[in-house]
């Protein structure tokens, strides 16, 4: 404790004290309201109101609030336990009205922070939405919304429309070199018909009628035989467009329909996103975890700011369409970036000066870049930010520095939470627990909440590595899945969370294992560092307390990235870039949560998690389709008066 200083001691000690007299508080409010109800079950009501009054002289404000809370609270007592909730939070949630306080409660559940301010929004936006459990929407909302979806999906259609002709040029432009008998699919041509393939599904729909029915010409025939090929481009299945496919293409970018509307369309110069696409600026990018996540959430990238070289090679190599910056986020000029829409302001700023393996010197440390995440955040101005970084920052010794930073987002005009997210309830087989710091704007808050947990989506080890671990012909694959299966896990606590084994967390090259991390991997069943150049042959395997080890391969997987991502650099620079990365499952989960505070959606959650394939280059027919934000409107018809997310 010698090297805390009197201030970040003092700050600690502060929130200790508070945070227990905030438990003790909710702990007599709720053995209160038992008392209260205590009594009621034994004499009558106007008996006890009378005698509560008289003889224990509670006032009429507080009585009613105890006496209300049997029939509308009772049963979420460990809730507002967890929540710490104050007697003003309980008084507001016993008069709201039921849809207003099973949301707040649900809030509450994972993790919000609410006041008798975020009590009353919620109230009043289901007021005035009219969305209480008696009630549905008029006709007239409901012919206001259609006309209004009608108009949203029109204009989608003539930006989707001016995207195909310019990637009907494209190809085009191939032939008028000289590739009369075909134009070879290269990675750069299969990204963007997997990205118009995502948008023409969404506008579209992805399921279309068999080709052969159709008449030919038609305008469903044009959809569907343009669906066809760029399907077939996207997904690898055509190694070579001929004139017959380009066709297709060209024909459905100049007479493209929906709702009956033959006009011819010229197409757009400026061939701007779907509307409902949010926009993102994204910090120290590293190797694209978290830029694949907020790909799968519809997040459209403005810019991606990388400094590292073979990180930046990285999203260039899988991604030739995002506007890769190779830059010193301390030298940029961010000002630029003020007028260009930003919806969100995301990163995975450096967290080694926190980490509980690094040398954990703080703000001390130069590669701290928080506080330039800070300066970007007063410079762009967007709706909202989301940094991620370590648990570490939490830690004591850091409370005067992480108050500062609240403090400077605070004066840049933002309301911040720290939240907490592990890789394992998304997923993933890995337990890597990370702290998200999110804030948004003012005007804005009181919206956000956590994405929910996934346990059903669990994996282990075993199961997820077992193809890469037999690779090479050990035979005694099977038998190390059966015991990565089998294996009990626990979290931080020592609470039992199941069976099935759990990575370490996953992290940068080190020639040998650190501290602790050597034991571990024993227990582990896997040879942690330094990174595996090959899987495991018999040979290795003969050898006295062998131990199978990770190849960056594995590391990559671990950490949810497609197989099919390349990685560029040698063995220690992929080892870092694969783990410094945020988990592409966690950034689709909080980019997701984040649209939905945004926009005031409600996601299928379920859906759109567990059935996402990330197997396939084709990361974005995750992403949350049209129809999810028609669903959106029916409850909010206001939601379509104004641009989307401007």
């Amino acid at each position: 404790m010698a090297d805390i200083d009197a201030k970040a001691q003092a700050l600690s000690a502060a929130r200790n004290r508070i945070l227990q007299l905030q438990e003790q508080m909710t702990d007599k409010v709720l053995q209160m309201a038992a008392e209260v109800e205590k009594l009621m079950g034994v004499v009558p009501l106007s008996e006890a109101k009378a005698f509560l009054k008289a003889r224990c002289n509670l006032p009429a404000v507080e009585l009613s609030t105890y006496v209300g809370f049997a029939r509308t609270l009772k049963g979420s007592e460990d809730v507002l336990r967890e929540a710490r909730v104050s007697f003003p939070v309980v008084k507001a949630l016993v008069s709201a009205a039921p849809d207003a306080r099973r949301e707040i409660l649900e809030r509450m559940e994972i993790g919000a922070r609410i006041d008798t301010k975020d009590v009353a929004s919620i109230r009043r936006r289901l007021a005035e939405a009219k969305l209480t459990a008696a009630e549905a929407l008029t006709a007239e909302n409901k012919r206001i919304v259609a006309a209004a979806a009608r108009k949203r999906v029109k204009q989608a259609i003539s930006g989707f429309e001016a995207k195909m002709a310019a990637f009907s040029d494209e190809l085009r432009l191939h032939f008028r070199k000289g590739q009369t008998d075909g134009v070879v699919v290269q990675d750069g041509l299969r990204h963007q018909a997997g990205r118009l393939l995502e948008e023409f599904e969404s506008l579209f729909g992805g399921e279309q009628p068999p080709l052969a029915s159709l008449r030919h010409m038609s305008p469903q025939y044009r959809i569907t035989h343009a669906h066809r090929v760029l399907g077939d481009i996207a997904t690898g299945r055509l190694s070579e467009i001929g004139p017959v496919q380009t066709s297709a293409l060209q024909t459905f970018a100049a007479r493209a329909r929906v709702s009956g509307d033959f006009r011819l369309r010229k197409p757009l110069a400026d061939l701007a996103a779907l509307p409902f696409r949010p926009r993102v600026l994204e910090l120290c990018a590293g190797a694209g975890g978290l830029a694949l996540g907020l790909e799968r959430a519809g997040f459209e990238h403005v810019a991606l700011i990388e400094f590292n070289r073979h990180a930046a090679a990285t999203l260039r190599k899988n991604r030739p369409d995002w506007n890769v910056v190779e830059a010193d986020v301390r030298k940029v000029d961010f000002a630029r970036y003020h007028d260009q829409r930003i919806d969100l302001l995301t990163g995975g700023l450096p967290c080694t000066p926190y980490t509980s393996v690094g040398k954990r010197m703080g703000k001390q440390d130069e590669n701290d870049l928080m506080m330039e995440g800070v300066r970007a955040v007063r410079d762009v101005a967007p709706k909202a930010f989301a940094f991620e970084n370590v648990e570490g920052l939490l830690h004591s010794k850091h409370s005067d520095y992480v108050a500062a930073l609240l403090r400077k987002f605070s004066k840049a005009g933002y309301v911040t939470d720290i939240h907490r997210i592990n890789t394992r309830d998304y997923g993933l087989a890995q337990d890597r627990s990370r702290i998200m710091i999110v804030g948004f704007r003012k005007d804005l808050a009181g919206v956000f909440r956590m994405p929910p947990k996934f346990p059903e989506m669990a994996r282990n080890m075993g199961d997820v590595l077992a193809d890469l671990m037999g690779a090479n012909g050990w035979t005694d694959v099977d038998d190390w899945v059966r015991r990565m299966r089998e294996r009990p896990e626990f979290d931080r606590f020592g609470n039992p969370i199941g069976a099935g084994a759990l990575s370490d967390t996953i992290r940068g090259y080190q020639g040998s294992p650190k501290k602790g991390e050597a034991r571990r991997a024993l227990e582990n069943g896997v040879s942690y560092a330094p990174p595996a150049k090959a899987a495991p042959t018999n040979e290795e395997a003969s050898r006295e307390e062998f131990l199978p080890g990770l190849t960056n391969r594995m590391r990559a997987r671990l950490q949810g990235f497609p197989d099919d991502w390349e990685f560029v650099g040698g063995l220690g620079a992929v080892a870092n870039q694969i783990g410094n990365a945020v988990a592409p499952a966690v950034g689709q989960a909080m980019g997701l949560a984040l649209v939905s505070a945004l926009k005031g959606v409600d996601w299928d959650w379920g859906r759109i998690m567990t059935t996402c394939d990330r197997s396939t280059d084709r990361i974005l027919l995750c992403s949350p389709p049209l129809d999810g934000w028609l669903d959106a409107a029916e409850h909010d018809p206001t939601s379509f008066n104004q641009p989307a997310l401007s």
